[in-house]
């Protein structure tokens, strides 16, 4: 029966097109695990929402996304507000959601936990700008905007860490500040000239540390704000950013909140789990949903860890073994 067969939803062109090639090997996979299962491919960016929605409206509880952030976030999209479980597989280049829920680079392992069915309910955001959009992870705009916007457009071939510093330096040395206006919660806390901003449930992006510390089980955002930054202070920022050591600093803060809303008279470019949801609006709202979708995800995980100590957890994972003492 369809309710209790798993559907993939496959984006074979992540990871520059490698998960393609491990296709067959997936579904041997998953086979062995869960005997039936239904699956898709997508062929490009959005595509895995009408799938979902389909496999949904044919009576399927538990949605798997294979590839990387991005395919993850539309099926959150369909699942959002419903009893739907999603869970996921990486396969992507930078794979932030699964680093943030202890889910291990291995395949089988990583199906392994899905089978066992461990869930828990985690908030998400909605951003309405040239389109709604709910976001698992979080929202970036402005410089950062601008660079992952260039991944698409220049910079096809460039991944991972390096990838993205590459394409962010080019950015940042042609990269100007916007007068903008930011609201959190109904009250106008900043104006200023914004050179990045994010709007977060977690604390990476692109394995980068941009919120150390921050995740899903805080109740709200945070906020991070950088004002009249350009050039190679830009670039510096975001290489500090690796570690989570860009703050302290006199023109970046992080606030917290439920509601925001950001203004200008120049539109930035808003980046959400590796796609472009947003380039021309002069107005982006984003509101914080708590509980809103299922997850599956190791039992016993934590949140709240920086990177070295989540990667300590998740080898244990890999293992079987619980991932904290208690």
């Amino acid at each position: 029966m369809a309710d209790n067969t798993p559907f993939l939803v496959i984006n074979p062109h992540a990871d520059d097109k490698r998960l393609g090639k491990k296709v067959d090997n997936i579904l041997e996979i998953a086979k062995d695990i869960f005997g039936d299962i239904e699956y898709e491919f997508t062929t490009k960016i959005g595509d895995g929402i009408p799938i979902a929605q389909k496999a949904v409206k044919n009576g399927h509880k538990t949605l798997i996304a294979v590839g990387g952030d991005g395919t993850l976030n539309e099926l959150v999209n369909v699942a959002v507000k419903t009893d739907i479980k999603v869970g996921m597989i990486p396969g992507g280049s930078a794979c932030d959601s699964h680093k943030t829920h202890g889910i291990p680079k291995d395949i089988k392992r990583a199906f392994e936990i899905i089978a066992e069915g461990y869930h828990e309910r985690f908030p998400v955001g909605l951003l309405k700008g040239d389109t709604e959009r709910y976001f698992i992870e979080m929202i970036n705009g402005a410089f950062i905007g601008q660079t992952s916007a260039a991944l698409y457009d220049r910079f096809e071939w460039a991944h991972g860490e390096l990838g993205y510093a590459y394409a962010a330096i080019r950015v940042a040395m042609g990269y100007k500040p916007h007068p903008t206006k930011v609201t959190i919660d109904n009250k106008t806390v900043r104006e200023i000239n914004l050179s990045t901003f994010a709007v977060s449930i977690t604390d990476c992006i692109s394995d980068f540390e941009m919120l150390p510390e921050n995740h899903p089980r805080k109740g709200d955002f945070a906020i991070l704000i950088a004002r009249d930054l350009k050039g190679f202070g830009l670039v510096k920022l975001i290489l500090k950013a690796i570690n989570g050591n860009h703050i302290p600093n006199d023109k970046v803060e992080i606030l917290r909140g439920k509601h925001v809303v950001i203004e200008s008279e120049e539109p930035h470019v808003w980046e959400s789990e590796g796609e472009i949801p947003s380039r021309n609006a002069i107005r982006i709202e984003t509101q914080y949903i708590p509980d809103a979708v299922n997850l599956i995800i190791p039992k016993g995980w934590k949140y709240g860890l920086r990177k070295k100590e989540r990667d300590k957890a998740k080898k244990k994972v890999l293992k079987k073994q619980p991932p904290f003492d208690y």
